[in-house]
Order: structure tokens, then sequence, then C-alpha cells
């Protein structure tokens, strides 16, 4: 009987493996297999799997690796943990040892960025306008990104994040920079917010007017929820507003288990699944100041301290 350690374990072939787990490739294109990513929830296939490279790359997230990354992820478990599952149960699975060819090393994320400038282009304001978001807010938080991918030029609303990479938006394009990180602003408050991503934090200030009594966590995705622990045991309040689904759910389970004591703030959006749904439903006029009244400085009845 195989026994997998960490260097036998990332020659398993990914194409293999997500076949086992019953996930089918969308879309083949030469040696790239395009799927529907099996680490959130998504409609368009951005997730690929490099059969030369036996590598896999979530663009949606901005993140990759090989098969160890992959099995951690998706089983929400240790390394250790993630051997095991192949040494009991997987060992019987068919999976094809990958020779691989030797290629020039690739960047694991295509995006390049070339420029960055105040946020202005009328197509990213009008972005902004049809999700909802005042420009005039988003300017103060967010930059006009010039970058390229496989060398074709693009430009995008960017959100820089701590370590000086930049989630990115406009009408046809989700996406980040490496390196993927969380975004902290502020830092003179004593209570702080978590969001899932910049649309939300945007809405928000603008549902809030503008003001807040609260620092921010963005955690840019939910897999990145571990990164904000040792910030946020700083903080005397914390607040969740992570988007209504399973993913938002995990992430709250995550901060929780590490020892993290926050208040679930996010009632005031229920029945929509994040903040900017909800303010894109809403009448501002009428609405903006009962939200301010109904901040999260106000604790509500949620998850658990």
């Amino acid at each position: 009987m195989i026994r997998y350690n960490c260097k036998t374990a990332k020659e398993l072939s990914i194409i293999s493996y997500l076949e086992q787990c019953g996930i089918q490739p969308q879309r083949i294109k030469a040696h790239n297999y395009w799927y529907l990513s099996p680490l959130r929830e998504e409609k368009t296939a951005s997730f690929k799997v490099n059969t030369r490279l036996n590598a896999w790359m979530d663009f949606g997230e901005g993140t990759g690796g090989n098969l160890i990354d992959l099995g951690i992820r998706m089983h929400h478990c240790s390394v250790e943990d993630f051997l095991e599952r192949l040494n009991n149960g997987n060992h019987d699975f068919s999976f094809h040892q990958q020779s691989l060819q030797k290629a020039e090393p690739q960047p694991d994320n295509p995006v390049i960025i070339t420029g960055v400038k105040a946020l202005e282009h009328p197509a990213l304001i009008a972005y902004l306008k049809t999700r909802g978001v005042d420009p005039a807010i988003a300017t103060t938080y967010c930059k006009e990104v010039d970058f390229t991918i496989s060398g074709k030029p693009y430009f995008a609303i960017g959100f820089a994040n701590r370590s000086g990479g930049y989630e990115l938006r406009n009408n046809w394009f989700k996406g980040a920079s490496s390196p993927k990180d969380i975004t902290i602003i502020g830092g003179s408050h004593k209570a702080a917010i978590v969001l899932e991503g910049f649309t939300d934090f945007l809405s928000l200030l603008q549902l809030k007017g503008g003001q807040s009594q609260s620092d921010f966590i963005i955690l840019n995705s939910v897999a990145l929820a571990e990164r904000a622990v040792p910030i946020l045991k700083s903080y005397p309040e914390v607040f969740l507003m992570l988007n209504h689904d399973k993913a938002g759910i995990a992430a709250a389970e995550k901060l929780q288990a590490a020892g993290v004591s926050f208040t679930d703030a996010s009632g005031f959006y229920k029945g929509f699944n994040d903040i900017n749904e909800y303010l894109a439903a809403q009448k501002h006029t009428s609405l903006q100041p009962q939200i301010r009244r109904r901040g999260p400085e106000e604790r509500s009845q949620g998850i658990g301290r």
C-alpha cells in the first residue's frame, strides 16, 4: 500500500483528484482545464488546472498552488489531515501520476499592474452607479488601475490591500493582483467591522452617511479570514457583516473557533445576500437615516460572542 507524503502527494494529478471528488471541467483548452471553483460558489468557471505544471489557479480569489494546497482548502483541514485522507481513503483511487514537463516558470497570478491613478474613467464611474455606490465615496478609497493579462491591457477599479496587491473590479472582470491579502482601514477606534469585500465596505459607508465610529477589516475573500484573527483579537468589540451564504457562515464559524469574540451585525440586511445587494434595493433618501441609527455599535443579536 502506497503511503503518501508531501513530496509524493504533490505529484498526484489534480485533474484526477477532482474527478474522484465528482468535480468535472466546464471546458478544456489544450493543457488548461477550467472548473467552477470548488472553493466557493460561482456561475462562471474561473478555476484553472494546468496539466503540464500540475498546478491550479483560482482567478476569482487570486490564489493557487499544488494538490496539497487545494486539498487543505477543499476539506478545511491541515496538511497532516489531508495526507491522512489520501492514505486512508483515496489511495485506492486511480490517480495518474504526471510526468511533468519542464516549463518556463510562470507567475501564479497572470495579472500584472502597469499603472495606478485617481479613479475617474467614465466607464468605471458608471459601473459604480450600477452597483448603487456613490462615486464620491469610492474615489476616496479606490484607484483606477491599469493591468495586463497575457499581455493584453485592461483597466479596473482597484482597492488596495495591506500587502500592496489590488482587488480589481469592472463591469466584466472580478479578480485581484498579487499578493492577495486583507485590507485594514482606520486604527484609532475601539470597534472593528469585518466585511467580505470592498463593495460592501463602500456600501456600508454610504448607508452610514460617510461617517463611522469603527475601524474596518475587509477580508477581500473569506478564505483569508484567519489572517484577520490576530488583529481582531486586539479589539474590545468586533462586528461581523459577512454575506448570508455558506461561505460567510463558514468564515464566521472559523473566526469563532479561533477565539475571536464578535457580534453578528448582519441583521439589518436580512433577506439580502450582502450589504451592497441591500443598498441597491433601497431608496437612500428614506432609509439612510434609519441605517445610521441601526449601526453595528448597537449590538445586534446573532452568533454568540
